[in-house]
């Protein structure tokens, strides 16, 4: 059997290596056919002595298609089409040409089979033109097409590279040819379909969420989704079809009876983006606004938030947390279920790290905490899991390993950019160094964007957001004119910033922003 076996892959490797070669071709004439004229296909295809092809199968581009050897086909529409002939139905034996079909007068086409918007498209022209002669071009476009090439709608290159900034409308293009002593004027109506893009949503203060999608050749008008932002939604994170908003509420500044204020009405809400409902996971009425929701981040598995100063908090993706519940006091609290860590839990406290200060957002990146803080401890502080402390931290404990990186700089609010290594981060202090800034991961290479003037450090620069497919970093601003701002992303291989910072979208008041990476 084994013997068998053996002869027959033998046989099977001797079989496959001398199969037949096939080179599959072909000709045509006219060379310059017109629409409505017989075009001949003459099958040129070669193979071994011996071989004899059992089929033929063309396809000519206008869903035209044939099994005969040297077939004959009309097309009724002038156009640059793509032949194919598959040889003995084997897709391994194929070969393709391009044949261009004319009209008796010039015919405008375009590159795609649908124009799209803020997508580009080369537009030409077929000209039927068996002497040579002299051809001059007139291009007219509306003024919601976009192109280098264009002067006031106006162009006279021969092909037109262009996209249109507005959708769902028809747009005719129109072209005046002269082909040696012959004019022609003739167009084109091309409808400019939509099409789904990620896009930038943005908090506004005590407004709606806002949607700006982004193109690669440009961005659309802002739209309102019904979906309220809240008071001072300082974060928003978005992940796959849901948008989380956290919520500081109305009161958002420091209380001496902070332990005692029963002023909250913040709120973690979870908004499904393919129908905009909303659903609380998450609130503070009645109690404390210190025990808020200053800022949050939400991965795959969990949802994290801080208070203004003090905590930090987690629950499952999905969790309904409702009212958040205040044990009585600040060491109660810990026993909280959905307790992360506190400011005393960490071998920082007291060496850098105190009560009080503002916390400016957490993260969790390669299995560490991240945890932003200004005030009179600054800085962003690493720490493992396994670095919480189950009691109060002591002078004795020891200093996480990973240790703390921009203690230089009292730090609102954060992101990393993990394609090109970045800590993108804004100051509020000292005063010298307030604005936007990025560093490497360790915070090294340090090199400011902005140096954004500060009205109120704990309304500053709170939402920050990148997007690598873009190449862009956007940021909301507060300051003399309010907005959201975007700039080409510093890379690895050239520690600066490129480009020049511009407005995404101005005059709004925003403060979380966030990329939606799914295209709608």
């Amino acid at each position: 059997m084994k013997r068998t076996g053996l002869l027959f892959v033998v046989l099977s490797i001797l079989f496959v290596g001398c199969s037949d070669h096939i080179a599959p071709d072909f000709s045509y004439s006219p060379t310059m056919p017109k629409c409505g004229q017989t075009i001949t296909f003459t099958n040129l295809t070669t193979g071994d002595a011996d071989w004899t092809a059992a089929s033929w199968e063309w396809t000519f581009g206008d869903d035209g298609i044939s099994t005969l050897q040297n077939p004959t086909h009309i097309y009724r529409k002038a156009g640059i089409y793509t032949i194919s002939l598959k040889v003995d139905s084997n897709k391994y034996d194929v070969t393709s040409k391009i044949i261009t079909v004319y009209d008796s007068i010039p015919t405008i086409v375009a590159n795609v089979d649908s124009v799209k918007f803020f997508q580009d498209v080369t537009f030409s022209a077929l000209i039927y033109n068996p002497t040579g002669a002299t051809i001059t071009y007139d291009w007219s476009f509306s003024d919601n097409a976009v192109s280098a090439s264009l002067t006031s709608g106006k162009s006279t290159a021969a092909t037109v590279l262009a996209f249109f900034n507005k959708f769902n409308l028809e747009e005719e293009v129109k072209l005046k040819v002269t082909v040696g002593d012959s004019v022609y004027n003739v167009s084109q109506k091309f409808f400019v379909h939509d099409y789904k893009a990620k896009s930038v949503l943005m908090a506004q203060k005590d407004g709606k969420i806002l949607r700006k999608r982004i193109f690669i050749n440009g961005m659309e008008d802002a739209v309102e989704l019904p979906v309220s932002a809240g008071k001072h939604p300082f974060n928003i994170s978005a992940i796959n079809d849901k948008l989380y908003i956290f919520d500081a509420g109305s009161s958002v500044d420091f209380k001496t009876n902070w332990l005692t204020d029963t002023s909250g009405d913040g709120s973690i809400r979870e908004v499904n983006l393919k129908d905009n409902t909303v659903t609380e996971i998450a609130n503070n009425r009645n109690t404390s606004s210190h025990f808020g929701f200053y800022n949050g981040y939400v991965d795959n598995q969990n949802i994290y938030w801080t208070d203004y100063s003090e905590f930090v908090y987690s629950a499952l993706v999905g969790q309904i947390v409702g009212n958040f519940d205040w044990k009585g006091s600040i060491d109660a609290q810990t026993s909280n279920s959905f307790y992360k860590v506190k400011t005393d839990r960490l071998g920082y406290y007291g060496k850098g790290l105190a009560s009080n200060q503002f916390s400016g957002g957490i993260r969790y990146y390669d299995n560490a905490y991240y945890w932003a803080k200004g005030g009179s401890g600054r800085g962003i502080y690493r720490f493992l899991p396994t670095d919480i402390l189950a009691a109060n931290a002591t002078s004795g404990t020891p200093i996480p390993t990973l240790g703390a990186i921009l203690t230089d700089f009292a730090v609102r609010a954060f992101v990393f950019d993990e394609i090109n290594a970045k800590i993108y981060f804004s100051v509020t202090a000292p005063a010298d160094k307030v604005g936007l800034w990025v560093s490497n991961l360790n915070g090294a290479n340090l090199q400011r964007i902005e140096a954004a003037p500060l009205d109120n450090a704990s309304l500053y620069i709170t939402g920050i957001a990148v997007d690598n497919e873009s190449n862009r970093l956007y940021w909301a601003y507060r300051g003399t004119q309010s907005g959201v701002k975007m700039l080409p992303l510093v890379t690895n291989d050239l520690n600066k910033i490129n480009g020049t910072i511009e407005f995404f979208l101005p005059d709004v008041e925003v403060y979380g922003i966030a990329v939606d990476k799914v295209r709608r």
